[in-house]
């Protein structure tokens, strides 16, 4: 194992604490938006929710060693990371690179059964 290689399942454990850091971080201030606007939740606000609800679903999948879950993770994080490149936001592409990174290890691509 080289140097930069880290335990599969530190890996795994790492990149799910990210997504759900990720997701509380969004999702904090979208209940307040989603609560101050009642009465018509706006389509937009609807595609945000469901970014959180996937990054929730990725993290669980991935700590239960679920297939499906390093799918959902890899999607949710990917496309959080092209919201991110639009906005311009460095530090949240450094976050979503990691998570990246973690997940596409072989190790962890392994563990996944993902080729």
């Amino acid at each position: 194992m080289a140097s930069y290689d880290i335990d599969p399942d530190q890996s795994v454990s790492i990149a799910a604490i990210l997504l759900f850091i990720d997701a509380a971080l969004l999702g904090f201030p979208l209940l307040q938006e989603l609560f101050s606007s009642l009465g018509d939740p706006s389509a937009f606000l609807l595609f945000w929710v469901a970014l959180v609800a996937a990054l929730v679903a990725g993290g669980v999948g991935l700590l239960k060693g679920l297939r499906w879950g390093w799918y959902v993770a890899l999607a949710a994080i990917s496309v959080r990371t092209l919201l991110d490149l639009a906005s311009v936001s460095l530090l949240s592409l450094l976050f979503d690179g990691l998570v990246i990174f973690l997940l596409t290890r072989p190790g962890v691509r392994a563990k996944f059964g993902v080729r």
